[in-house]
């Protein structure tokens, strides 16, 4: 089976490929060297023996030029034999110039002619002498020697010529024949044996065969070392690692085992190698938990999940599929869940099996409980290794629920919408950008007197009159309550309304919901209630002004009387008396005037804008006025504690005045209630006037001794109608009228608790320019209940 991507024939190791190309090289180079030496060796001892051979050479000619100047041929025969009879030397010939050999060592040599032609001869005969030279002046060493081998394998011959030059005692002595000119008289021929050289280089060389061996061995196994040491064994130790890893071992202990102690590009590797087992035991852990993740994610998700081949049919589904269908693989997809015999005419899969594409639809279908149940379907194509779609995701999000909730919804709508077109009050939906209308109801359009389609787009400012519409539009852009406000017809006709304002959303923009109530028909009926409240006020008042006017008229009729009596008597009146009867009358006729004027300002209806500097002691002076004989004759103490140089406050004098006496109206009355339940002492009938100066305005308190004010019924004591007294003694406005007048003038009625010890009135008067004194809420019910004054 030939190897592939999972299985690896191992074959010559990295290691031993390097160590053979090491051998290699280095055998080469020793090879190259041994050779080397060795020529360099037989290169010496060669230069050596021509060296020695040129020595003798010379001994030879120094010893036989004696012999040869006394022609004394057998001394020089002697010398020759002697000569050749040394060891190494297997033999000398002395030749001449005819390259006779007139002398030698050997017998069988002495007569022998030497080729002229041949190598004795050729260097000296061959080659051009320069003038006055002689051969041995131009013939290097090497020039005049010559190695051959040895007979039948025996050791080399050096043959070395050395010419025998005519000095000058040869060529002038009167015993010789040799002429001047002749430079050279003959050749002395030295054969030597190079045996006990080639001894000496063959011990040299086998030493250093030897020498080199061991070092090559020593070389090799240093070699074998370093790479086994810093080579194979770290490379092994990578594979075995990278071995554990590809079998899914990530573990700490392997990446320990790469700790290698060497600091080299092995190390580096290791290091690095171990860097990356980390980081790949890092990522297969973060692919493991993925893939658990994921597993989770398909078995687990609340949605339905299948993967379809071309066929349609299943090849894998997770858990809510099988728990919600009778769901086997290989089973077609329509059929499985839909239901059907076909596919379905719009298949999401087959759209995405055709362009490769994900599509969304909405599809219905029956789950194996008989539940019939809608899903939004979302297709994803799965690919190949080619880049082919071969299956198709379809992931089914079950919208049971929110169908339902849609037609709910839908029905919610319709009834809202029925409600909003059929409601009574106006409602609006007004953009909070510009306040344009963006949709009215029925009701709106009735009350305007306007077609629907007329106010769609216009600006909210045409509900109000011109003056009006600024602030009216400012009002609305805040939210919140706007109560009596002038809105305008078509017609011009100008009526009252509460409009509640609220911010809101309609088709993702900021949108202004107003809802209108015409109230006008109410505010006609409270003006009408008040009016009563005022001529109830003015009955009250009428007991008190009889108590007034009585003492005045006294006067006059004790006058008048006096008058008759003096006529009668025919008296003259002295006009000490008239003058002093005169000013009492006109006194008492002055005061009868005030009293009635008073009534009379009182009586009238009072305007909201006549709003002068009031000081708000002048005007509890002038309310108790009314009542002071009353009180006096009941028995009711008044405390006045008025602070002096209080600051002015803004605000019409007759209006705060009937605050004032509506307080003390009812002080009275509580105190009169409580007194005929129980005993009661003179400090039983008290009521307290006090004011004070604050940093922000004024402070008015107006206390009884009464039974005070339960707290369960304070949050409704401004309310308009409500009451505690009995049927018919009351009218339930005095303390709504009280708070609509506060609120005016931009002050605060409050009522504070003291159970058991009578009721507490607060007022509080801002100071000219300022709104209204900080640190006081207003109660909720009277915010919803006043009733303003001046309608």
């Amino acid at each position: 089976m030939p190897p592939g991507p999972d299985r690896f024939r191992p074959g010559l190791p990295l290691a031993a490929k390097i160590m053979g190309c090491l051998v290699l090289l280095i055998l080469g180079m020793a090879i190259f060297l041994f050779r080397s030496n060795t020529q360099s060796f037989r290169d010496l001892a060669e230069k050596n023996a021509d060296l020695e051979a040129d020595r003798i050479s010379e001994a030879i000619k120094s010893g036989a030029s004696s012999a040869m100047m006394r022609n004394e041929r057998g001394e020089l025969q002697k010398i020759v034999e002697r000569a050749g009879r040394m060891e190494g030397v297997r033999g000398v010939s002395i030749l001449n110039k005819e390259a006779l050999a007139m002398f030698a060592s050997r017998e069988e040599d002495i007569g022998v002619r030497w080729p002229v032609k041949g190598f004795q001869c050729a260097a000296c005969h061959d080659r051009p002498l320069p003038p006055g030279s002689m051969p041995p002046d131009s013939l290097e060493l090497e020039e005049r020697t010559r190695i051959e081998d040895g007979p039948e394998g025996g050791p080399r011959r050096l043959t070395i010529f050395s010419p025998i030059a005519n000095d000058e005692g040869c060529a002038t002595a009167a015993c010789h024949f040799h002429k001047p000119s002749e430079k050279v008289l003959g050749v002395l021929v030295l054969d030597m044996t190079l045996g006990k050289q080639e001894e000496t280089l063959a011990e040299l060389m086998e030493t250093n065969a030897v020498s080199l061996g061991l070092f090559l061995a020593g070389v090799f196994a240093v070699l074998y070392a370093v790479l086994y040491l810093l080579i194979q064994r770290p490379i092994r130790e990578i594979i075995g690692v990278t071995r554990r890893v590809a079998a899914g071992e990530l573990g700490r202990d392997v990446t320990k085992a790469l700790a290698l102690p060497q600091r080299d590009e092995l190390g580096e590797l290791a290091h690095a190698f171990a860097l990356m087992c980390r980081e790949v035991g890092l990522k297969h852990a973060e692919i493991v938990n993925q893939r658990q993740l994921y597993q989770k994610l398909f078995e687990g998700v609340p949605c339905i999940i299948t993967v379809q081949d071309r066929d349609f049919k299943l090849l894998r589904y997770n858990q809510t599929f099988a728990d919600l269908f009778h769901a086997r693989k290989g089973a077609y997809c329509y059929e499985a869940y839909k239901g059907r015999t076909e596919k379905c005419p719009h298949c999401p899969v087959e759209k995405t099996f055709a362009d490769g594409q994900p599509h969304f639809t909405e599809e219905t279908g029956v789950y194996k409980d008989g539940t019939r149940a809608h899903w939004i379907v979302t297709t994803a194509p799965l690919y190949d290794e080619d880049g082919r779609v071969t299956a198709a995701m379809e992931m089914c999000l079950d919208i049971t629920g929110r169908k339902r909730l849609e037609e709910e919804l839908r029905k919610s709508e319709r009834k809202y919408l029925d409600i909003f077109n059929n409601i009574p009050s106006a409602l609006f939906v007004l953009c909070s950008q510009n306040m344009t209308i963006l949709d009215l109801n029925r009701s709106a359009a009735a009350m305007y007197g306007y077609r629907r389609g007329e106010l769609m787009g216009q600006s909210a400012a045409a509900l109000f009159p011109e003056e009006d519409a600024q602030a009216g539009l400012a009002a609305l852009a805040e939210g919140g309550t706007l109560t009596r406000a002038r809105n305008q017809a078509r017609d011009g006709r100008v009526f009252f309304v509460n409009i509640t304002a609220a911010h809101s959303e309609s088709d993702d923009r900021p949108v202004i919901l107003a809802a209108a109530t015409d109230v006008t028909e109410r505010i006609r009926a409270e003006r009408q209630m008040v009016q009563a409240s005022r001529m109830a006020t003015l009955g009250e008042m009428a007991t008190g002004v009889a108590h007034e006017l009585n003492q005045p008229l006294s006067v006059l009729s004790m006058a008048a009387s006096l008058f008759l009596r003096k006529v009668q008597r025919g008296e003259a009146v002295d006009a000490e008396t008239l003058r002093a009867l005169a000013e009492k009358i006109q006194s008492n006729v002055e005061r009868s005037t005030r009293i009635i004027n008073h009534m009379r300002e009182f009586g009238r209806k009072p305007a909201a804008q006549n709003a002068v500097p009031v000081d708000v002691n002048e005007v509890i002076r002038r309310a108790f006025e009314f009542f002071s004989q009353q009180l006096q004759v009941r028995g009711i103490e008044v405390v006045f504690d008025l602070a002096q140089e209080l600051p002015p406050v803004l605000a019409d004098p007759a209006r705060l005045e009937q605050v004032f006496m509506n307080l003390l109206l009812n002080a009275r009355d509580a105190i009169e209630d409580k007194c005929a339940r129980q005993p009661c002492t003179g400090g039983d009938r008290r009521i307290t006037l006090r004011t004070r100066a604050r940093r922000r305005g004024v402070q008015a308190e107006v206390s009884d001794t009464g039974p005070g004010i339960p707290k369960e019924i304070m949050a409704r004591i401004f309310e308009p109608f409500f009451t505690t007294k009995q049927v018919g003694k009351g009218t339930g406005l005095g303390l709504s009228i009280s708070y609509g007048i506060m609120q005016d003038y931009g002050g605060a009625i409050h009522v504070r608790p003291r159970s058991g010890q009578g009721a507490r009135f607060v007022l509080l008067f801002p100071r000219m320019g300022q709104t209204q004194p900080q640190g006081e809420e207003d109660s909720p019910a009277a915010q919803n209940g006043g009733i303003p004054a001046g309608i």
